[in-house]
Formats: structure tokens, C-alpha cells, sequence
């Protein structure tokens, strides 16, 4: 039997240390629904249809979106994407539907094909390594051997 590991929110803690690291004066929005309410009453399916970001951003003229990876998904492309097409659809953020949209890729480590085709699409690749990542990929690499 698979030996059940504890969920620990890594990726959220990435992105709140990003954010105080990077961008403290910045608005930010974590773990943030995007998308149009469902027809109707929400209800159940408010957490089914619509799409969650890492992060939302404001800098005064620019909307972020962060998508989060400890390890670089190529999968995350299509994430940022699709939340930027959501976005102005978002009703709670109907005030800034009209402002530039770019989007940033946030992960542990270089990966160049990924990286590749992030700059083609236009999408910001940042990679930011806190201590603790250093200390999980050592863990990772003992439990592999």
C-alpha cells in the first residue's frame, strides 16, 4: 500500500511569499474565482464552473494573473489562458475588465522548453526559489533513492 502523504499547500505558500517579496505595495487577490456566475441561483455548482488563479494583481495600469507550479507544468499555459479569457467575465472584477492583462507563470525552477513557450505566448516566466523549496527538492530526491 502507497504510503499517504500529508497535504501541505506549497503552492499557495510560494505565492504568498512571491507576493511579499515581489510585490508588497501592489492589490492582490489570492486563490481567486474567475469566470461568470452560473444562470440562476449558484449554489453547488458557484464551485464547480468557475476556474480558481493563484493570484490577481494590480499595479495601477495592469492586471496579473498567477498561475503557480512547484515544478514547471507545461499544463500551466493553458491555465493562464483560459483565466485571461475569464477574467473580464468576472463580475466581481467588472472595474477593471477593460485594463491590460498579462500573465505570469511563478515556479521553483528554469525550464528552458517551458520557458520557451511561455515567451512566445507572451506569458511572464519568473522563477523565485525561497529556502524551504531547496529543503523539499532535497526531501524529494532522498525519498527517490
Amino acid at each position: 500500500m502507497a504510503e499517504k502523504r500529508a497535504y501541505k499547500p506549497r503552492e499557495q505558500r510560494l505565492v504568498n511569499e512571491w507576493l511579499q517579496t515581489k510585490h508588497p505595495n501592489w492589490l492582490q487577490w489570492k486563490r481567486v474565482r474567475l469566470g461568470p456566475l452560473p444562470p440562476g441561483k449558484p449554489g453547488a455548482l458557484y464551485g464547480i464552473v468557475r476556474r480558481w488563479a493563484d493570484a490577481v494583481l494590480f499595479d495601477g495600469e495592469t492586471i496579473y494573473i498567477v498561475e503557480a507550479k512547484i515544478r514547471p507544468d507545461v499544463g500551466a499555459i493553458a491555465q493562464l489562458e483560459l483565466y485571461k479569457r475569464l477574467f473580464p467575465k468576472t463580475p466581481e472584477f467588472s472595474m477593471f475588465k477593460d485594463r491590460p492583462i498579462k500573465l505570469i507563470f511563478l515556479t521553483t525552477v528554469r525550464d528552458a522548453e517551458t520557458e520557451a513557450l511561455c515567451k512566445e505566448k507572451g506569458i511572464i516566466y519568473e522563477v523565485f526559489r525561497p529556502p524551504w523549496i531547496v529543503e523539499y527538492w532535497h526531501e524529494l530526491l532522498a525519498k527517490a533513492k
